[in-house]
Order: C-alpha cells, then sequence, then structure tokens
C-alpha cells in the first residue's frame, strides 16, 4: 500500500498523444501495457486506465452515454496501484463493476434529467 511518501496514484495527461485519432492511442496504451509494463516488470504492480476525448468502449456506440465514463479533455492515463486497487475491490465484496455501473447510471440520470447536450457538458465543465 502507498503512504504519504509514496503516492498510491498518478495522472498523466499527454496532450500531444493522438488527441484526434483515438485508434492511434489505444495502439499506444497496448504497447505501455504490453511492452513498457513487461520490460519494467510492472504487471501485478501497477494498472493503467485510459481517458481520451473520443473514448469508445467495444462493442458500444460512439453517441452511447456509458463512453463518457471514460472520457477526457486530452488524452490521459490513470496508473493505480494494483494493491490498493485489489483493496478497493474486496471493499466492494470482489465486484469491481460496481464502481463502473454506478457511474454509468449518474449518466444516464443527467441525460434524462438534463438532455445529452447538459448531460455532456456538466462532463466537459463547460460554461457554455
Amino acid at each position: 500500500a502507498s503512504t504519504k511518501e509514496e503516492p498510491g496514484t498518478t495522472v498523466v495527461v499527454a496532450p500531444e498523444y493522438y488527441p484526434d485519432d483515438f485508434e492511434a492511442y489505444l495502439n499506444m496504451v497496448q504497447y505501455l501495457e504490453d511492452d513498457l509494463m513487461i520490460e519494467n516488470d510492472l504487471h501485478g504492480v501497477v494498472q493503467l486506465a485510459p481517458f481520451h476525448p473520443s473514448f469508445q468502449f467495444q462493442g458500444t456506440e460512439e453517441a452511447d452515454i456509458d463512453n463518457l465514463t471514460n472520457r477526457a479533455p486530452y488524452p490521459s492515463f490513470h496508473i493505480l496501484r494494483e494493491d490498493e486497487v485489489s483493496s478497493a475491490v474486496q471493499k466492494l465484496k470482489g465486484d469491481s463493476s460496481k464502481v463502473w455501473n454506478r457511474n454509468v447510471r449518474l449518466l444516464q440520470n443527467l441525460q434524462k434529467t438534463f438532455g445529452r447536450q447538459k448531460a455532456e457538458k456538466i462532463m466537459k465543465r463547460s460554461e457554455e
């Protein structure tokens, strides 16, 4: 587990890494996971959570509201310590999907209450 001297999480914002090309960004994420993490013996130590302006889960339509859970203004990565992720999942009785499902329900409620455009603006923190 992390300590105050040793952060448990890091966010890397990488605006120059394919902001307009989601597929190229995913290829880079794959490289980080398959090559860089293996070379540095980081599997089982950290995991990456990718975020991108055009994020789209496999098997979804581009406009599906659940894609907003992993969208960000710039390409970025959330680097998480595996032991902290495991600890958090244990608190959820082993069901990590509870967090994602809660986030999707929140987005669905925002969309139902305010409409799609307003829900997207809320997620982008747009002042328009």
